[in-house]
């Protein structure tokens, strides 16, 4: 391999893999339970979207 190509490899690694670190330490401070329009409103629980499933 050319060097080249092995730096755009090293590159390419480093953006995918850091990319996936970001999302998971995104994922830590934020989880999805408190995330999005609704949060932590009383109309957001389990069994009250369960119920609208219906």
């Amino acid at each position: 391999m050319s060097g080249i190509a092995i730096m755009m490899m090293v590159l390419f690694i480093v953006i995918i893999w850091g990319g996936l670190l970001v999302s998971i330490l995104a994922l830590r401070r934020h989880p999805d339970e408190i995330s999005g329009v609704l949060g932590q409103s009383e109309d957001a629980t389990d069994d009250v979207l369960i119920s609208h499933q219906d």
